[in-house]
């Protein structure tokens, strides 16, 4: 939404009117409200809401120590400090791309709408990432975790169920607890989810996740069709952090390693899995909700591995026994 557009909703910040706004006169607090409000126009989603103010007040915390006091006053070598502060702080790699994305994408909005005279982040490079293959949990690993878990407990039972469903869909752990139990077509086996950017696609689930989301919700009982598919202790919505923790106690009690066994490497054993048995890459992009390939791309060269293994099983010419000319090593006695 831009400027114009706020001043005829009547909407006022603290301090100057938008009408009065200049780029000289902006705050770090006025520049930070504007941002958000834009991101709440254009409905994003409340969970990239929260990163985006967490990660800019870092940033305008460091700015304004060092000399910065309004955006107008910032350099990009200053920009470039700062990213190379987080790095001697120890953050990791990931987290310095998303410093870098999201500073980005903020000066792009005030450059766009006149709130400053130029875009200091053009003239950063975005740092590179080291693309390693994803290591993924195996199916005796997943089978450990669902053994460790006490199903006799109704919230033993629930966990068990998530961690199925999570397994047999791919979902993001955010978009399987945004489900309303309204959400499932147990006609057709699938389900209809909001995905990152409000998009909309319909999942599948097997039969075996079926069966246990129905047990999950017969020993709940007494759900109706507007409620969450997944709910904590008190009955209100299951909540991402809730889960991880109840992750970690039962990959403790499975002796797996925790960080080998999160929320998010289910939806990369699905990827994987889908993929060996046949599934077709651009099924699985969708199923995912990927925009473009280039994820998928990562879990297509994680089956490497299972094509050297397959060439090794079947090389042609080893299958073909003794060549002509071929030289074999003799053992000399």
């Amino acid at each position: 939404m831009t400027l114009q557009a706020l001043v005829l909703k009547g909407e006022r910040m603290n301090g100057p009117s938008i009408k009065t706004l200049r780029p000289e006169t902006l705050t770090w607090d006025t520049a930070q409200r504007l941002f958000l409000l834009r991101c709440r126009a254009q409905n994003v989603a409340e969970s990239t809401q929260e990163l985006y103010g967490l990660r800019l007040r870092g940033f305008v915390g460091w700015a304004a120590a060092n000399g910065a006091a309004s955006p107008a006053d910032v350099e990009a070598a200053q920009l470039r400090a700062f990213i190379e502060a987080r790095r001697a702080s120890g953050n990791r790699p990931n987290t310095i791309d998303v410093y870098f994305r999201i500073l980005r994408t903020f000066w792009r909005f005030l450059f766009r709408d006149g709130l400053v005279l130029r875009n200091p982040m053009e003239q950063l490079t975005r740092p590179k990432l080291e693309r390693k293959f994803i290591k993924p949990i195996t199916e005796e690993q997943l089978r450990a975790l669902l053994a460790a878990i006490d199903t006799r407990d109704p919230l033993g039972l629930r966990d068990h169920a998530l961690i199925l469903f999570l397994a047999d869909t791919g979902l993001r752990i955010s978009e399987a607890l945004s489900l309303q139990i309204s959400d499932i077509d147990w006609g057709s086996g699938s389900l209809t989810v909001m995905g990152k950017g409000r998009k909309e696609r319909r999942v599948a689930f097997g039969q075996v996740a079926g069966r246990m989301l129905r047990l999950w919700l017969q020993r709940r009982g007494g759900a109706s069709e507007s409620d969450p598919l997944w709910i904590n202790r008190l009955g209100g919505r299951m909540d991402r952090r809730n889960f991880q923790q109840r992750m970690k106690q039962h990959t403790t009690r499975a002796g797996i390693a925790a960080e080998r066994l999160s929320p998010h490497a289910l939806r990369h054993f699905f990827a994987l899995s889908f993929l060996r048995n046949g599934g077709d890459v651009m099924a699985l992009q969708k199923l995912l909700g990927h925009s473009s390939l280039a994820m998928v791309r990562n879990y297509v060269n994680m089956t490497d591995d299972d094509a050297l293994q397959a060439h090794r099983r079947a090389s042609p010419l080893d299958k073909l026994g003794a060549v002509p000319g071929e030289v074999r090593r003799v053992r000399l006695r």
